[in-house]
């Protein structure tokens, strides 16, 4: 028998393609990240921000970070330092998204507001009232023509990107939208919130429910063939649909604490993050736990997939960022310093 090896920015990770993963508790591998970005604080009365969402640039040479101190802060990945910070929120931001060409962030949270940033520059390019949503998730078309927002209200947004207009309002099910997401071919969006109910709208704006979790679900997720929809909240388990027909095909075994985010690293591996601090990254030829990621000392509330470097970002409530790089033991901490190198 012989073993495939998916590359981490290019570091070996022993999780199998076209090869079944043991998963006994033995067979587990537990990991430590390689890297630790500390958003930190510049005056020691404050505290540090906690990391409600994180987005990477289509190039992967940005990061973008968003919390509950009203800042938006864009890093330079490879250099590990802040080359933006923006303040234009007057609440904890909740969501940050990336355009498809990489040219325009959109955030926003508390303050009801959704703000579109040009990424050369300091201020917003509009500020869009949403006065009936809370924001929780964004999501850009993959076009990058629309935005859609969602969160603590009765609808999902519908924006025009090119001049903020409000395209339309489409109904959530059970009044509110934890999570949005478009297929990766822009056909479909999914969203779901405290109902437990998935919605999914496809390009004529027509709806069909998929039912089955019968809590929260918090985040959810497309394959990268956009074939499957993974969807995971309070009922501590995922669940994986065929997004062609909407009918179910798989129930991962239960975690032990509520899951916060999703990603798909591969057509054949997904990772989530947990209110219990930790990323567990699953096989989905066996549904089982293959690696489990640890070093977060807060809630794991965003997680992001590089392509390009096969890296995973992790965001969490404990004010930092991490990059999953597998065969590094040591974790070296980055603070937020526009002076301070990756990695010192």
């Amino acid at each position: 028998m012989r073993t495939h090896f998916l590359s981490v920015a290019g570091l070996s990770l022993a999780i199998v393609l076209g090869l079944t993963v043991q998963s006994s508790a033995e067979s587990i591998i537990y990991l430590s990240p390689s890297q630790t970005l500390d958003l930190g604080v510049q005056k020691p009365t404050q505290q540090s921000p906690v990391v409600s969402s994180v987005a990477l640039s289509p190039t992967g040479q940005f990061m973008a970070t968003v919390g509950d101190d009203h800042l938006v802060r864009i890093w330079d990945v490879q250099q590990g330092t802040v080359v933006h910070q923006w303040a234009g929120h007057g609440d904890w931001v909740r969501a940050v998204a990336f355009s498809p060409d990489g040219r325009l962030l959109a955030t926003a949270g508390d303050d009801r507001r959704v703000r579109l940033w040009d990424i050369e520059s300091e201020s917003p390019l509009q500020s869009i009232s949403t006065p009936r949503t809370v924001a929780r998730s964004l999501t850009f078309s993959p076009d990058g023509q629309f935005l859609a927002a969602g969160g603590f209200g009765p609808e999902v947004v519908l924006i025009h990107v090119s001049d903020g207009r409000l395209e339309r309002t489409l109904q959530s099910p059970g009044g509110d939208v934890h999570v949005l997401a478009f297929s990766p071919d822009g056909k479909q969006l999914a969203g779901a919130g405290r109902s437990g109910t998935i919605r999914v709208w496809d390009s004529g704006m027509q709806s069909r429910d998929l039912a089955g979790h019968g809590r929260r679900v918090r985040a959810l997720a497309y394959s990268p063939d956009g074939k499957l929809l993974a969807s995971a909240g309070d009922e501590r388990e995922i669940r994986l649909w065929d997004a062609t027909n909407a009918t179910p095909l798989a129930k991962f075994p239960r975690h032990t604490s509520m899951i916060l985010s999703l990603v798909f690293c591969s057509d054949s591996l997904v990772a989530s993050g947990g209110s219990d601090n930790v990323i567990r990254l699953w096989s989905l030829q066996d549904r089982r736990e293959a690696y489990s990621l640890q070093g977060h000392t807060g809630s794991v509330t965003a997680l992001v997939w590089n392509p390009t470097s096969r890296a995973l970002l992790s965001g969490s409530f404990d004010t930092t960022v991490r990059l999953w790089q597998l065969d590094q033991e040591a974790t070296n901490r980055v603070s937020q310093s526009p002076t301070r190198p990756l990695g010192n």
